[in-house]
């Protein structure tokens, strides 16, 4: 049982607020995780144009000092578990990375349920601030006619610089995360069903209908290809939460019932929450992430075969482009190449080599499977989302091995010049191996990964040739 001194707090996502939750923390009294006195509602305006996600989380820490959760210096005054639905994750994220990175021991927070959460992201989020969105979303109060919450949104949109800077801050900057089973126990529930009926427009490949499935993990590491140092062109950073926090995947469940099933007496979610916020011990919580893991894996396979891999594992990348100044370089391509194992030299494959015609086939193909599903950011163009369907990607794989034998699949980028004066070092944009069909060094993570987001962060050298030095004057 979870502490009688414990408080739980639900946060709600964008555009919602505690309304919604009603029945939730209803079902969490009866199931014995707190009382009315216990459980408590955090609301923020999300459709204020203006605020951001900044305030919020510093709204959030002053509210919980003024009601006296947290001592004033933000240190422990109860436990808190911390149940959120969608944006509601990156609210907590920030909140725990801002107060509490560098003291985790004083931390208040046990227990994080994420429902449907948009870790990285959401592709209904720069719908929302179109004009249709604003009409459907927008707020309607005289005096902030039409506000969706812009910079919330923006946020929230699919490759954000958002969600890379909290990335590198929560997830990257520590040798050890604090998500894991003797710290902050982290569990994130998300159903694999798309809208029906009249919301079934806005529906997309891998989500549930609002966030991307792959996309609701933290499971990522990060990918850095220099492609101003040919010596040393390719970088693994790995993190060290990829393997201690829970992840389901729930069958029959889409955005939005997956909390409306509070509205039942009984039920998957009601249960796997209760269950999570009482987690007393670390080998409870190892139990308890054996119990997720077999529960998606049995949602996957019973969606096995279903038409058009609506229901496939998917993998989500996160690519951001620079300069060796690390500017940003907004107007960029990049293109994907398949070469016999054998070619390759110094994690490069030399351009002089020429493909032979199953090459060139395999090569369009796992380009168009690598580009199926792109997303730019709409105010930083030197972000880009790709999506993959690890279904087709692990059969194009297969196809490779039996028609080329051990084979690597290369990255290249092209970035044009600026003007006539201002341009990028084209020589040194080779073909940089990012696969291995063998498993290479077995100190490098493989590419693809089920159900993650992988961050590629590419940087080239910019070069001008409007700057001279010479005895004679111009």
């Amino acid at each position: 049982m979870a502490n009688t001194h414990t408080h739980t707090l639900i946060i709600h996502g964008w555009s919602d607020c505690s309304g919604s939750f009603v029945e939730m923390k209803k079902r969490l009294e009866e199931n014995g995780v707190g009382t009315v006195d216990t459980i408590l509602y955090a609301d923020y305006e999300s459709r204020e144009d203006n605020i951001t996600f900044n305030d919020v989380i510093d709204g959030l820490h002053s509210r919980l000092i003024e009601k006296e959760l947290i001592n004033t210096d933000g240190s422990k005054k109860f436990d808190l578990n911390i149940v959120i639905h969608s944006t509601g994750g990156l609210v907590v994220r920030h909140w725990l990375w801002r107060y509490y990175s560098d003291r985790i021991e004083e931390c208040p927070v046990k227990r994080i349920v994420m429902l449907a959460p948009a870790n990285f992201g959401s592709p209904l989020a720069h719908r929302g601030k179109s004009f249709l969105g604003r009409l459907v979303k927008g707020r309607w109060k005289i005096g902030d006619f039409l506000e969706v919450g812009r910079r919330l949104l923006d946020g929230l949109e699919l490759a954000s610089p958002y969600q890379w800077e909290l990335a590198h801050r929560d997830l990257f900057s520590k040798e050890v995360s604090y998500y894991n089973k003797d710290q902050i126990q982290l569990t994130i529930l998300t159903g694999i069903e798309d809208y029906s009926g009249v919301r079934g427009w806005v529906n997309k490949p891998g989500t549930d209908g609002t966030i991307v499935i792959a996309g609701s993990s933290i499971d990522s590491v990060k990918l850095k290809l220099d492609f101003s140092d040919p010596d040393t062109p390719c970088e693994w950073t790995e993190t060290n939460t990829a393997h201690d926090f829970s992840f389901g995947v729930l069958a029959g469940l889409d955005h939005g019932t997956i909390v409306s099933e509070f509205e039942k007496e009984r039920g998957r979610i009601i249960d796997l929450t209760t269950e999570a916020l009482k987690i007393d011990t670390p080998e409870q919580f190892t139990a308890y992430q054996t119990k997720l893991r077999n529960i998606t894996n049995t949602t996957y396979n019973a969606y096995a075969g279903r038409a058009n891999n609506k229901y496939s594992r998917y993998q989500q990348f996160i690519v951001h482009a620079m300069d060796d100044h690390g500017a940003p370089v907004d107007d960029f391509t990049i293109e994907f190449y398949v070469y016999k194992a054998n070619k390759e030299e110094r994690n490069l494959v030399d351009d002089r080599k020429y493909f032979n015609r199953t090459e060139e086939d395999l090569s369009t193909r796992f380009h168009r499977e690598m580009m199926c599903e792109v997303h730019t950011h709409s105010k930083d163009k030197s972000y880009r989302r790709l999506l993959v369907n690890l279904n087709n990607m692990n059969a194009l794989i297969e196809k490779a091995k039996e028609e080329l034998g051990e084979f690597v699949i290369c990255m290249k980028i092209f970035v044009p010049s600026i003007d006539k004066g201002i341009y990028y070092d084209l020589d040194s944009l080779q073909n940089v191996v990012i696969y291995r069909s063998d498993g290479g060094d077995e100190n490098t993570p493989s590419l693809f990964f089920d159900n993650t987001t992988t961050l590629i962060e590419l940087e080239v050298d910019r070069r001008t040739s409007y700057v001279r030095i010479s005895k004679d004057p111009k």
